[in-house]
């Protein structure tokens, strides 16, 4: 496994648990502050409510109330006026419903329904102290709501005007809502609730909308994260290492003089070669050489001109050679050339190429340089140090026979 991949595997790893990590809490603050501004907007409408009650109460009342004798006028009523100011506002802004909802109203329309009259209860016998709000949800699936909730309390003497007992009512007021309803409400009793109801689909749909947003935005951060550090990692870390690890290869497996493969690197590439022509049952041959008399050359030029020597015969060898097959330097002035898929005869021509080539022109300083050859091919049983060995023995042979020549090997035994 690369080090690019492991680091992605690992980036991506820690992105995700911090991408879900953040989106579990970004997820459960937006909801939570979704309802806290559904419970503050409901604070604000019931508080303009109590404002329009409070106002209708002391100032619009008054004036009308001379009005009662011929005709009843619910406008002069303040639940009446907050309701229908707020039903207006409803209009425009649409999910918040206002409602007063009362045990005994006289409007049969602000009559509480089953849910609410629990909740008046719960002010009414303690269990909900006066004033405190409460919040809850109500409905299931798709009709599940949030609301909002505070008791009615009767604390102006003037609603007992019109609440006490139909005696003392007014009679335009009864012949509009009759004498059955409205009546025996006490001072300081809690006879209702204001309710404000939002469907939960509204700050929901809020809340994921904005979580939408910020995930597409920390996701698109983390991908650009992703991407700046994999290209640092790859200018800064991965590059330099490549680089460096291709100089260490070359360390390892050239000779530092000839740039040919070393010895070490020629006989793992003779292991893989063998075993895929066994597979393909082909051929493949070796060739050792070395320079004839190469330490006169030493003793007589000096070591410099043998190393040059040396890297004029790697070059003139790598020429000659196919991509396909490989040349080192085994040792000294010895060098050995894998050939793959190439017969002895064949085997024997390259040889006599490399040979002719060595000879045929001189080195600098030193002049014509000669080479002895053996040759070797495998038998497809014999491991490499033998098919070495064989080769080996067929350049002695031609060491012992003038050099300057090609010695074929004998077959294995």
């Amino acid at each position: 496994m690369s080090l690019r991949l492991k680091f992605n595997l690992v980036l991506a790893g820690v992105l995700l648990l911090a991408v879900l990590g953040a989106g579990a809490y970004v997820h459960r603050f937006l909801q939570q502050s979704a309802i806290e501004e559904v419970q503050h907007n409901s604070q604000i409408m019931m508080h303009a409510a109590m404002a329009i009650r409070d106002y209708t109460t002391e100032l619009v009342k008054p004036h009308l109330d001379v009005t009662l004798a011929e005709k009843f006028l619910p406008q002069t009523v303040p639940a009446y006026a907050a309701t229908e100011t707020l039903r207006r506002l409803q209009n425009r802004f649409p999910g918040y419903e206002y409602k007063e909802a009362v045990l005994n109203p006289t409007n049969l329309r602000d009559r509480a329904n089953e849910w609410e009259e629990r909740i008046i209860s719960d002010f009414r016998e303690g269990r909900a102290e006066l004033k405190k709000e409460v919040t809850g949800e109500v409905g299931e699936g798709m009709h599940r709501a949030l609301y909002v909730a505070r008791p009615i309390t009767i604390k102006q003497p003037q609603c007992m005007a019109c609440h006490s007992t139909p005696a003392v009512a007014p009679p335009t007021m009864l012949k509009v809502y009759g004498d059955k309803n409205g009546f025996g409400w006490g001072m300081n009793e809690t006879v209702g609730i204001q309710v404000v109801k939002v469907p939960m689909y509204f700050p929901l749909k809020k809340a994921r909308q904005t979580f939408n947003t910020v995930m597409a935005a920390l996701v698109g951060s983390f991908v650009l994260l992703f991407v700046g550090l994999n290209l640092s990692l790859s200018s800064l870390v991965i590059e330099p290492m490549a680089r460096l690890n291709r100089k260490l290869e070359d360390l390892a497996t050239k000779d530092f003089l000839t740039d040919l493969v070393n010895r070490r690197r020629f006989f793992e590439r003779l292991e893989t070669e063998m075993a895929d022509t066994r597979i393909k049952k082909g051929s493949l041959s070796v060739v050792m050489f070395d320079i004839d008399f190469f330490k006169r050359i030493n003793d007589t030029f000096g070591h410099d001109s043998g190393d040059v020597v040396l890297k004029s015969t790697a070059l003139r060898v790598r020429e000659l050679l196919r991509s396909s097959d490989c040349a080192a330097r085994f040792g000294g002035e010895e060098f050995i050339i894998l050939l793959k898929e190439t017969p002895v005869d064949a085997a024997m021509a390259m040889a006599e190429a490399v040979r002719a080539r060595i000879a045929g022109v001189p080195f600098d300083a030193v002049g014509h340089v000669s080479a002895s050859f053996g040759v070797a091919t495998w038998d497809h049983k014999e491991d490499s140090h033998a098919l070495i060995k064989r080769a080996d023995t067929a350049l002695y042979k031609a060491k012992s026979s003038g050099r300057n020549c090609v010695v074929q090997a004998e077959e294995a035994v």
